[in-house]
């Protein structure tokens, strides 16, 4: 290969390497999205009847380590000390599931579709995003240079907001009493997200350094959003988490739930 094409092809990377980052993203967050709107109306509308998928739309049955969902809450529960008996009656009795529909609700109302989203001081990022893209967000806040206009942006965001996954334009999202990490800060990070997502598991570490590096800067806020036409423990998982709550181990069972996804993801 000659100089100039080696040259050629390094330019050329170099310029759709972002581009090309953007789409996978975006794609990861869009087809569960698409998917699970898909299988809803095939089901009637009717919620967590559909099998297993993928968020690229391929039926899939990972193994599982558990039998069922609720023996692997048994086995968490310990794990993080909770009163096990306690945590089953309140899964099981479906107390919890008015509030996560209404979070779900909520994600709808403010536009998310698929998961992860998130909203930094209402500006909405869409996917599991390179930490890059959130610290460039954050920065622009903190130092009052918060700006409206997608070419204001990097090239990585100004490409998302074309594919929807960003929106400079900050959205009214409150926080009301959803579990928050991070204690007060001047940015408010609103996550809605699905337990049983590898989307977002994905973006968990670079959420965790977020909070690291802008401690007392950030706020973390969490907010169910489980596609149960895909996910079919997704919803069970985000009661649990909120029974877990109510024994003040909310981000106790939050971590377990993703630390353990491929346990009880494929029961």
């Amino acid at each position: 290969m000659t100089v100039k094409k080696t040259e050629a092809l390094k330019s050329f990377w170099e310029k759709s390497g972002p581009v090309m980052m953007v789409v996978m993203v975006v794609l990861g967050f869009a087809l569960g999205s698409l998917w699970s709107k898909v299988k809803y109306l095939e089901k009637g509308g009717q919620p967590g009847q559909a099998n297993q998928a993928n968020q690229a739309g391929q039926v899939q049955k990972p193994a599982a380590k558990y039998a069922t969902f609720g023996a692997a809450l048994e086995v968490y529960a310990k794990e993080i000390g909770l009163d096990e008996d306690k945590l089953v009656k309140c899964v099981e009795s479906g107390s919890k599931k008015q509030l996560v529909e209404a979070q779900i609700g909520e994600g709808q109302s403010a536009g998310v579709q698929g998961t992860p989203g998130f909203f930094i001081n209402g500006v909405f990022l869409g996917g599991a995003f390179p930490y890059e893209a959130f610290k460039e967000i954050i920065d622009k806040q903190l130092a009052g240079r918060v700006s409206e206009k997608i070419e204001d942006y990097s090239q990585v965001l100004q490409d998302a907001a074309k594919q929807g996954a960003f929106n400079p334009v900050p959205k009214k999202v409150e926080i009301g009493d959803a579990p928050v990490r991070g204690g007060k800060g001047q940015i408010t990070l609103i996550e809605f997200s699905d337990f049983q997502c590898p989307f977002c598991v994905r973006v968990k570490p670079t959420v965790d350094k977020i909070l690291s590096d802008y401690e007392g800067k950030v706020v973390l806020a969490y907010k169910h959003f489980p596609l149960t036409q895909i996910h079919a423990n997704a919803q069970k998982a985000a009661e649990a988490a909120e029974c877990a709550r109510d024994q003040n181990k909310f981000w106790e069972m939050h971590d377990k739930l993703f630390e353990t996804q491929g346990e009880w993801a494929g029961v």
